[in-house]
């Protein structure tokens, strides 16, 4: 098989490996909003412990990628792609531990009900998350600038709900309605989501860097 043909056999098995990184990630991030809905205590265990894949196989990216320039010294277009495999894979790493974060901080919560009272809300920004994370794997499968630079219009919407969901936790709060250890954790779950959106939005950056060559920030 040619040099060149090896390579790009190489290269669409290192995206591949990214979108599996990527589904693990989803169905981590949807396994803990259906375990804070439902105070599920061994589905938080199960995600916690099962963080522990996702960072092996971002190492295990991260050694073919480097492997892959160590055998083939790319030049700058290829050498690109095999960078933002690597930026990719560490941004959804980073994903995975807030979904972590998150089981940790709702295993905190010890009053259900009040949980409930913000449910709506607080899923509403989750989906948000969800949908940007579905959407900007596609792009960068597809290496999609278009779609990808389309990505910051939705940040800007879960940015705005976590202001509003942060706000309205808060002056709860100062009203007396809600234990200061209840807002806390309610704020770090609203933030561990807002990140979520913030490391697609890196993703979609990464992939306007992996076809143009330029690093914009699009958020």
């Amino acid at each position: 098989m040619p040099t060149r043909e090896t390579f790009e056999t190489n290269l669409a098995e290192l995206k591949e490996d990214i979108m599996f990184l990527g589904t693990m990630v989803e169905k981590a991030f949807e396994a803990t909003l259906d375990a804070v809905v439902h105070a599920d205590e061994d589905k938080f265990d199960d995600i916690i412990s099962n963080d522990k894949y996702i960072n092996e196989l971002e190492l295990e990216i991260n050694e073919k990628a480097t492997l892959l320039i160590a055998k083939q010294q790319p030049v700058a277009s290829d050498l690109r792609k095999i960078i933002v495999t690597l930026k990719v894979s560490s941004d959804l790493e980073r994903m995975g531990d807030l979904t972590v974060d998150m089981a940790k901080a709702a295993k905190r919560i010890e009053d259900r009900e009040k949980v409930d009272n913000y449910m709506e809300d607080l899923l509403a920004m989750a989906e948000k998350a969800q949908d940007m994370l579905r959407k900007v794997l596609a792009a960068y499968r597809a290496s999609d600038v278009i779609k990808a630079q389309l990505i910051a219009s939705l940040d800007d919407e879960i940015d705005a709900a976590y202001g509003d969901f942060v706000q309205s936790i808060f002056k709860m709060a100062i009203a007396g309605h809600d234990s200061p250890e209840y807002i806390t954790q309610m704020a770090f779950i609203s933030r561990y989501i807002e990140r979520i959106a913030d490391y697609s939005t890196n993703i979609a950056e990464w992939i306007v860097y992996e076809v143009n060559g330029q690093r914009f920030d699009l958020n």
